[in-house]
């Protein structure tokens, strides 16, 4: 497999938390226990990966599904180094292509529509050159509408030309192109500084029964 690393930041994250208190790979696991959860994990010694299949949206991993977690140990400072995926920055990067290719799709057959259509108006107005004829008496009698004027006609083939050309507008396709652009944007920032602020807040934070009551000493 070919390496990706000049593009593969657009859907990986990586970085480092250190831990405060130092833990061990074991106790740094315990605590990311519940980030895990239903997730398939194989720890090799102070190496945890995980694969989320199918993760809840609430789930604080949600974007990155997989990845791998290391607790290292660097001048005597413990520290998680983290190696993350996340399928969804992918996606919202890949849409905005396909929508533009779309949009350019959706151009290149509005131009032949139109070409096609302006041949067969050229036809028709050489065919239809002199001015209708004037509406009998027995039409008028019957209520038939008249004849339409040369003007006339073309002031409603323009009108169906202009439909026709809304009907194929590549505007949707660069809305959508933007607005997944928008969320790749927000999300490559937003979602790497969440999960790096969850690491730490659940592997340097301590819990109340680790900590001693004031003017109590700590049980042993």
């Amino acid at each position: 497999m070919p390496k990706l690393s000049f593009i593969d930041w657009i859907w990986r994250a990586r970085g480092v938390v250190e831990l405060d208190p130092p833990r061990t790979p074991q106790s740094a696991f315990a605590r990311l226990d519940p980030l895990l959860d239903a997730a398939s994990q194989e720890i090799d010694g102070d190496t945890l990966t995980y694969v989320k299949d199918n993760p809840a949206a609430q789930d604080k991993l949600a974007t990155f599904s997989r990845g791998t977690l290391q607790v290292v140990e660097e001048g005597g400072t413990a520290k998680l180094r983290y190696d993350l995926f996340s399928p969804a920055l992918l996606l919202c990067a890949l849409a905005p292509l396909l929508f533009l290719a779309i949009a350019q799709a959706t151009i290149v057959i509005s131009e032949l529509e139109s070409a096609a259509e302006t041949e067969a108006s050229d036809a028709e107005d050489e065919e239809d050159e002199e001015e209708p004829r004037p509406h009998n008496i027995v039409d008028q009698m019957l209520g038939a509408p008249p004849p339409e004027s040369l003007e006339q006609k073309k002031q409603r083939m323009e009108e169906e030309e202009e439909e026709q050309e809304g009907t194929h507008s590549p505007t949707p396709a660069f809305v959508f192109a933007g607005l997944f652009f928008a969320l790749f944007l927000v999300g490559r920032v937003l979602e790497p500084w969440l999960v790096r602020r969850t690491f730490r807040q659940v592997l340097n934070t301590q819990t109340e029964s680790s900590e001693p009551e004031p003017g109590r000493p700590a049980e042993v």
